[in-house]
């Protein structure tokens, strides 16, 4: 028995212990991107993709994190246009943008000598941002997309975050390809350009996947700036007849004060039994207007910042 054990000291040795349980997540930014971890953003193409990890890269660079950006899909010539030199690559000791025109390898091949430096915990503190992911690999074959997102695995065992930024199918529902890249990363979102004022990308991010406490999100990217601002999902992602009803409400609440659920669907227009404005009541409750429940009956009110 002491010799079958002796044997096998290499996997005690390798087992987990309690003090390795203690780790907790970290964010890079609060809710949306988990430290060393991989995130995986996929969008139809013009719904601001490059953008997003513009912003998430600079502001990782500020924080003092070492990004490596690894565009094999933009043509420097966008690059020139969106001011990724003025903005990023100038501004950042600490970071890296590793562009195809200049790369004298396959992007292929750039992955492979990344796994092969992947090693106890040499990636920590670093982000590696993948534009995009069809450029590594042929995401509809599963065996090719299990190797490579193994090697991208490997690096976030290293101690690296990563973020991949990734296509739609075609119906738009869900990302291009094979079932592997799901099971290999740790969250998903979907990606939904917003209407935005000029030089802004206003973007909705849907959780589809989650390792972590992560939840949906939308921001505003700067295009002058790369800032990346958090946005009220609320407001952001208001349809135009949303935003008719929370105007109507408004301005009847402003006119006339507190009112009954009843008289404030009817204001705007609305049934008393319209299922869905009366959903719209709830969601906009405690962003526009509040409510207490009187002798059994709603009365509504502004919040005092709309007031």
């Amino acid at each position: 028995m002491n010799n079958f054990t002796d044997n096998f000291n290499f996997l005690s040795e390798s087992s987990l212990k309690s003090q390795d349980f203690s780790e907790k997540t970290e964010f890079l930014i609060e809710g949306f991107l988990a430290k060393r971890m991989i995130t995986l953003i996929y969008a139809d193409g013009g719904n601001g993709k490059s953008w997003c990890n513009f912003a998430i890269a600079k502001h990782c660079a500020q924080i003092g994190q070492r990004v490596i950006y690894l565009d094999f899909d933009n043509p420097l010539s966008v690059l020139i246009d969106r001011n990724v030199d003025k903005l990023l690559v100038s501004q950042h000791d600490n970071l890296s943008y590793i562009q195809r025109s200049k790369y004298p390898h396959t992007p292929q091949e750039l992955l492979e000598q990344l796994n092969n430096q992947a090693v106890g915990q040499i990636f920590e503190g670093w982000v590696f941002l993948f534009d995009s992911l069809r450029n590594f690999v042929n995401v509809k074959n599963d065996h090719q997309s299990m190797e490579t997102m193994t090697k991208i695995m490997n690096l976030r065992e290293a101690g690296a975050t990563v973020v991949i930024l990734h296509h739609s199918n075609k119906d738009g529902r869900n990302y291009e390809g094979s079932n592997n890249i799901r099971n290999s990363v740790d969250n998903i979102y979907q990606l939904e350009k917003l209407d935005g004022e000029n030089g802004e990308i206003n973007m909705h991010l849907r959780v589809q996947k989650e390792r972590s406490s992560i939840f949906d999100c939308a921001y505003r990217v700067d295009a002058n700036t790369l800032s990346f601002t958090p946005l009220d999902i609320a407001s952001a992602t208001m349809s135009s007849e949303q935003e008719e009803f929370v105007e109507a409400v408004t301005e009847e609440l402003k006119t006339y004060g507190a009112t009954n659920k009843t008289a404030l669907l009817q204001a705007a227009g609305r049934k008393k039994d319209d299922k869905t404005a009366r959903g719209w009541l709830d969601q906009f409750e405690g962003k526009y207007w509040s409510s207490a429940k009187i002798s059994g009956v709603f009365t509504y009110e502004l919040v005092a910042e709309h007031a």
